[in-house]
């Protein structure tokens, strides 16, 4: 080999690594070459650090070519108001022969007994819970507490709704009123809610009424009253019977309608022949005008003779019924 301008002799070595070519030139060989290899390993290991802990993004293409799943606000509303499919229930159809009247046809029908034997506990050992059956829990009401509608006075009995109380309250009925107030008392508690009623006492040419001339219903307010205003009244005077009897078939309920009944009472009328056959045919021309389907039953107090006549007369002709007081009770 041949140097140029030096004493000492270089020697020029050819180092690879990593597949170059390097060329080293220095004076202490085996130092260089050292650091050489370690400066490569070092660049190696710096290398491969950074191609672990880096992550290549994916190329676009690739991205795109994914499929993202995606919806519709309209299909989503469609899902959302869909309603749930239940399935339809299973339906067995009766066969013919339950309705046909086959042989078996009397086993499948229900009479009431059967219906009420199916409703009883079956378990007869439940205790109270097995009482009463459906049987034994119908309570049948005592012929003696059955509600009546019949209205009573002194004997007389009606089954009328609407009732009006015509009684004489004249002087000579004097020694028997405390009966008669009694006795009105009585039908007036034996009124049913659902009834109605109205008192007219008549006597001294007066008329005393326990209302302005409607019927009053039954209730137990009205019932009260009506005792104290019957406990008022006082027999006096002359009896004025065709005046009271003309009030009395004018009375009306709240529609209007006359009473059912009209409850006459009386010891006589204190008439003259020519009086008595002119009242006769006042009170078939005031019962034709103002009260055509209203009864009169007539009840007399000892009355004489042309008194009872006049008295069964006006009951028949009404369709009502008459009834002689004579006994001594007083």
């Amino acid at each position: 080999m041949v140097t140029c301008g030096r004493s000492l002799l270089e020697v020029k070595r050819i180092v690879y690594l990593g597949g170059y070519r390097q060329v080293l030139l220095t004076g202490r060989g085996g130092s260089v070459t050292f650091w050489a290899w370690m400066a490569s390993i070092a660049v190696h290991l710096i290398v491969l650090a950074v191609f672990g802990l880096v992550k290549f993004p994916q190329s676009q293409t690739q991205l795109r070519d994914v499929p993202i799943p995606t919806a519709t606000v309209s299909h989503v509303k469609k899902l959302i108001e869909a309603a749930p499919v239940i399935p339809k229930p299973k339906i067995k159809k009766a066969s013919k022969a339950e309705f046909a009247g086959g042989e078996n046809s009397a086993a499948h029908k229900l009479t009431v007994g059967r219906i009420f034997e199916a409703a009883k506990p079956g378990n007869k050992d439940l205790g109270d819970l097995a009482k009463p059956s459906v049987s034994e829990s119908v309570y049948v009401l005592p012929g003696s507490k059955v509600l009546s509608p019949r209205i009573e006075f002194f004997g007389s009995f009606s089954d009328q709704r609407k009732v009006c109380y015509l009684v004489d309250c004249s002087g000579s009925m004097q020694g028997v009123f405390g009966r008669v107030q009694r006795k009105l008392k009585e039908s007036i508690r034996g009124l049913q809610a659902d009834q109605y009623f109205y008192i007219i006492f008549f006597g001294g040419d007066k008329l005393f009424e326990s209302g302005g001339g409607q019927l009053l219903r039954a209730g137990e307010k009205a019932k009260s009253s009506a005792y104290d205003f019957i406990d008022s009244i006082q027999p006096a005077g002359l009896t004025n019977a065709p005046a009271a009897l003309e009030r009395a078939v004018q009375i009306r309920d709240g529609r209007g309608l006359s009473p059912s009944v009209i409850y006459f009472l009386t010891d006589g009328f204190e008439l003259t022949a020519k009086g008595t056959q002119i009242f006769s045919q006042k009170v078939a021309d005031l019962l034709r005008r103002f009260a055509p389907t209203t009864r009169i039953n007539t009840i007399g107090f000892w009355p004489q003779s042309s008194d009872r006549k006049m008295l069964e007369e006006i009951a028949r002709h009404s369709g009502g019924e008459f009834v002689l007081i004579s006994d001594d009770e007083k």
